[in-house]
């Protein structure tokens, strides 16, 4: 999972508290605008570090643009060998991710450290994040303070409930990192929250900033548009999650479990309803039948039964 250094680009840095970890794939679009809310941070002690995976753009060009950041090229491989390469090359004691179109409030990363240096028990810190436009002038703009405005999440139950943590939002310890050996490289969709289960089966307790501190760009084409491949995914990912760690089950308890794979499984039966796939959809109905109310699976599976113009009327009357 984890890879040796190679030589990159940019100049060396003393030994830095954040190292911050950005893949980017024909990125030239964004990753100014993104480098510049990195370059703003009111934590100065940070490196930054760029993996250009395999880009056919000009992400290189506007990349070196900025001198302070390190630039590894390589090979196409996918985000989790993306960000497992900078890792590798990474000398903070925490790493923080970002997304190559996504932008950060200034003081973020000295929020995160601050809170996260109050909570030596906990590996991972997350932030609150917007995906208005609106709100983009606000963080872009937002002022420093001197505290850590936090909360935390002290049980795994909750992060496995809901385990949806936008990356670019998320702190982890290296050492953390390095104990879970990264993300899998083998997953094409859900490697995040993969990871995150690893992460947190060692060390549940979240540290979770209160104040808005990230802008989520939407961007047409991610993977998350994909939900019924998203949702198969992530099915495989709980199954093999619960059966390599035996503990974290015990601990969680089955009433957490079953909400867990309750919402999974009709989350995944909507998806096959929107597309038209009622075959599908009452499948994976039956599924969910074991792990919630059946009233609402049931509904589920008359929906699936109805002719697609009638399903059409009625959602029609219901907007």
């Amino acid at each position: 999972m984890l890879h040796s250094p190679r030589p990159v680009s940019g100049p060396p840095t003393p030994v830095p508290v954040v190292s911050v970890i950005i893949p980017a794939y024909n990125a030239e679009a964004f990753i100014g605008e993104t480098l510049t809310s990195v370059i703003a941070q009111t934590l100065h002690d940070i490196e930054v570090i760029v993996v250009d995976d395999g880009s056919r753009d000009g992400t290189a060009k506007v990349v070196q643009s900025f001198p302070s950041v390190r630039y590894i090229h390589k090979a196409n491989g996918g985000v989790s060998a993306a960000r497992n390469h900078g890792v590798a090359h990474a000398q903070g004691e925490f790493i923080a991710f970002l997304d190559s179109d996504d932008i950060w409030h200034p003081d973020k990363l000295r929020q995160q450290v601050q809170a996260m240096r109050e909570h030596p028990d906990s590996d991972l810190c997350r932030t609150r994040l917007s995906i208005k436009p609106a709100d983009l002038p606000g963080i872009v703009s937002g002022q420093a303070r001197s505290d850590a405005p936090h909360t935390l999440v002290p049980e795994l139950g909750p992060s496995f409930i809901d385990p949806y943590f936008t990356t670019s939002a998320v702190m982890v310890r290296k050492s953390a990192f390095e104990r879970v050996q990264g993300f899998d490289t083998s997953l094409r969709i859900a490697e995040d929250v993969d990871f995150y289960l690893r992460l947190l089966a060692g060390a549940p307790k979240i540290v979770l900033m209160t104040e808005l501190l990230v802008y989520k760009r939407p961007v047409e084409g991610s993977l998350g548009d994909d939900s019924r491949a998203g949702y198969v995914q992530l099915l495989k990912v709980y199954d093999r999650f619960l059966a390599q760690h035996p503990d974290a089950r015990l601990t969680l308890g089955e009433d957490v479990i079953n909400r867990a794979y309750y919402h999974l499984h009709t989350a995944l039966t909507l998806s096959h309803l929107w597309a038209g796939e009622n075959r599908q959809a009452r499948a994976c109905a039956w599924h969910a039948m074991p792990h919630g109310p059946r009233w609402f699976v049931w509904k589920l599976i008359l929906r699936s039964l109805l002719p697609r113009s009638l399903k059409q009327s009625i959602s029609g009357l219901t907007r």
